[in-house]
């Protein structure tokens, strides 16, 4: 009985368990249904799943709302049917454009989104009633992909450009005036600035005149010249850019005004040597090897070869590079600059050491002149790589006043230290020192473009001894690496000795003196005297290639020679006259640059002395047969 019991109620019960999760299940299976719908209606309306109105449904039944909803089925693109069919296919092609030897076969209607062929088709010319034309080509950045590329976008709506095809398109696109690809264009290549492709971009911006991405270009080369690794981004400088970015002011210099000079000699090497390669360690070992010039006289820039890179030199501040020992080691070790160009900067530099030295000078009373700074200013800098506490001192002479810069907790502090620390110069004891400064600090991403920039204005500070304060603060929006550039005058305002020397201007001073101090001109007969049988040449006593100095005055038998032209002066007709007869007889002055040289042995000494200023007449001349030199309008020049 027990076990008939157990057994029907066993049964019993699992029939009801079977019937609840029956029913379990359903209710289930409708709330997932629900859902489904509810997310479907709201995905075709535009809204997220999982949000709705909250109401409830029948199970079966689809919301009103979803009837009347659009349902999104992605069919084929129309433009890329477009574009294949019509422009790859050339299909129904009503015009045969001949360009860079292809055939291209397009249509007017298409075409004439372009301002350039709307005006050819539209307009009175010719090629408005042509079904094929002659398309020239006269930019050579442009190639056949580019121009695919500009045809190409009048089909469809959006184009791919690699940033190695961008410059090609954008002359296409320049050519034909396409607006929008050219926009395109200059997008991309401002978010693809980098060392690859720096020069490239800033020649392509010169040329078709793009003057927001040449400024873009020109400001990261700024940033990145002295701190950049790649050998292939200083084969690609000019000397013009290269004389630019080193005379601006705004210019990211790290460490010292002789890291200038440094990357310079890099350049010079990797600009001579366009097929070296290796690694940094080794560059610096071949760039010693190939500037000692132990062998020859001059120097490296006074040769024809450093000649093309003297330009660039012209606006390194050598007042800071002369007065530190251990870099004019390096200058006289190195022979590419001839010591005696700047040799005009030590008298200077010595007085305002002077001055500093026995506390004549307390440093610029006042905010200097901002030309004035910006050329006799110490320019100095640092990257800091991740975030920390930094403390720092640029190395060099620095006119008694040592300068300490620290970067803790986002904020940058200036200090003149005096006691509190070691110092490995000497320093001033002066109760107060005035300086004159300007802070720039930027963050950098990967590529090497700017994404924060900050700058002070040139600012005047008095710093007692061991005195401390702060000159920035670094917001948060600034990340690491960080640049920090600054420029510090410690000398007050300029006095009557250079503060700034141009080399390039006293080297070409030099080197104009010296040419011609080498080359002489000559007196030589004009081809109407070389008529004449030598006998009347002896009696007439003519004088040929005779060379001239500039202090010397020569006599010949019969006559005297007068002294050189004035530099520069071109040909000139002189005329011998005879004192004793009317006869005379043309010579020409030749410029320096049409001298002949000739041995002095070809005057006999016996018939040719140095005049000294005595109005005597040899004795072998008589005062019947005496010549002078003159113009053709008789302008006396002896």
């Amino acid at each position: 009985m027990g076990n008939k019991f157990s057994s029907k109620f066993s049964k019993h019960f699992c029939s009801a368990s079977d019937k609840r999760g029956t029913k379990r299940k359903l209710e289930n299976d409708t709330d997932s249904a629900q859902s489904s719908d509810k997310e479907e209606a709201s995905s075709q309306a535009g809204e997220s799943p999982g949000t709705g109105t909250g109401s409830k449904f029948e199970v079966g039944l689809a919301p009103l709302s979803d009837i009347h909803t659009p349902k999104r089925k992605r069919l084929k693109s129309t433009s890329k049917y477009i574009y294949q069919t019509l422009f790859l296919d050339g299909e129904n092609s009503d015009i045969k454009i001949y360009a860079l030897g292809q055939e291209w076969n397009l249509h007017k209607i298409y075409l004439s989104q372009s301002p350039y062929f709307a005006c050819m088709f539209n307009g009175s010319w010719r090629e408005s009633l042509l079904s094929e034309i002659d398309l020239q080509i006269p930019d050579p950045a442009i190639d056949n992909l580019a121009l695919k590329t500009a045809f190409g976008s009048l089909y469809r709506d959006y184009v791919f450009i690699k940033p190695v095809e961008v410059i090609g398109v954008l002359a296409a696109a320049f050519l034909l005036q396409l607006d929008g690809l050219k926009q395109q264009c200059l997008t991309l290549m401002s978010n693809t600035i980098s060392g690859d492709t720096v020069c490239s971009y800033y020649e392509a911006c010169c040329r078709y005149d793009v003057e927001n991405l040449k400024e873009e270009c020109y400001n990261w080369l700024l940033t990145n010249i002295l701190t950049s690794s790649d050998l292939d981004l200083f084969k690609q400088l000019s000397v013009d850019m290269m004389m630019n970015l080193i005379g601006d002011p705004k210019l990211f210099v790290m460490q010292v005004e002789m890291d200038i000079y440094s990357v310079l000699k890099r350049w010079i090497f990797l600009k001579e040597n366009t097929t070296w390669c290796g690694d940094y360690k080794s560059m610096l070992s071949s760039i010693d090897d190939y500037f000692k010039r132990t062998e020859e006289p001059d120097c490296f820039l006074e040769t024809t070869t450093g000649q093309t890179y003297l330009s660039a030199f012209s606006h390194i501040r050598w007042q800071h590079i002369v007065i530190d020992l251990d870099s004019l080691l390096i200058l006289e070790q190195d022979r590419i600059v001839n010591l005696d160009w700047i040799k005009p900067l030590f008298h200077g530099m010595w007085r305002k050491m002077l001055k500093l030295e026995q506390s004549k000078d307390k440093g610029p009373e006042e905010i200097p002149d901002e030309n004035y700074f910006n050329k006799t200013s110490l320019r100095c800098g640092r990257l800091l790589k991740c975030e920390g506490e930094y403390c720092w001192r640029w190395v060099g002479y620095n006119y008694g006043v040592d300068i300490l810069l620290t970067y803790v907790n986002n904020l940058i502090f200036i200090k003149r230290n005096t006691v509190s620390q070691p110092n490995p110069h000497s320093a001033s004891l002066d109760k107060l020192k005035n300086l004159a400064y300007r802070l720039t600090i930027a963050s950098v991403d990967k590529d090497g473009k700017v994404t924060e920039r900050k700058s002070s204005e040139i600012q005047k500070i008095s710093l007692q001894k061991d005195e401390e304060t702060l000159v920035m603060t670094v917001n948060k929006a600034f990340t690491f690496p960080l640049y920090l550039s600054m420029n510090i005058l410690l000398t007050g305002q300029p006095t009557s000795q250079p503060d700034h020397i141009d080399i390039c201007s006293v080297a070409q001073s030099r080197i104009l003196r010296h040419t011609a101090s080498q080359t002489r001109p000559v007196i030589t007969c004009s081809a109407e005297s070389q008529t004449e049988c030598p006998a009347e040449k002896a009696a007439k006593s003519l004088v040929q290639d005779v060379s001239l100095s500039s202090a010397t005055v020569k006599r010949c038998t019969t006559g005297k020679v007068v002294r050189d032209a004035a530099a520069g002066d071109s040909k000139k007709k002189l005329t011998v006259v005879q004192t004793s007869s009317s006869n005379s007889a043309s010579v020409e002055l030749l410029s320096p640059n049409t001298s002949t040289q000739t041995s002095e042995n070809s005057i006999d000494k016996d018939q040719s002395e140095v005049l000294n200023g005595s109005s005597s007449t040899p004795p072998s001349v008589t005062s019947s047969s005496k010549r002078v030199l003159k113009y053709p309008d008789d302008e006396e020049i002896l």
